[in-house]
């Protein structure tokens, strides 16, 4: 039982979800709802060539997700985290664009949750 425990408390340190199998009738976790796209935008091109808006889309059909996001910027720096609800039935969440003064940003999913 020990044995059992630590490895449980190493999967929740290290923020990985148990696997389906692990536990009884698992839902579908949040995250995998979510959904990163680039699209075309005039401003982000203006701002860097080659520019585009970064978007979040939830999937799921009719629950809204919590979630935070962590932005990072040139060559990996953290620059901040990004915390919201993203709407159900895939409306699109703008977050920024991905090239700025010639280095590329991009957001990270952190942690994704159901709305109550």
């Amino acid at each position: 039982m020990r044995k059992y425990l630590a490895g449980w408390c190493l999967l929740v340190a290290s923020g990985a979800a148990p696997a389906a199998s692990d536990t009884p009738a698992a839902a579908p976790a949040a995250g995998g709802f979510l959904a990163f796209e680039s699209e075309p935008d005039g401003r982000c091109q203006i701002l860097s060539e080659g520019g585009k808006l970064r978007v979040l889309y939830n999937r799921h059909d009719s629950r809204a997700i919590d979630y935070r996001l962590m932005r990072v910027f040139g060559d990996g720096h953290r620059q901040g985290r990004v915390v919201g609800t993203a709407p159900a039935g895939g409306e699109r969440v703008p977050l920024g664009c991905t090239r700025v003064d010639g280095h590329p940003q991009d957001w990270q999913l952190e942690r994704a949750t159901f709305s109550p």
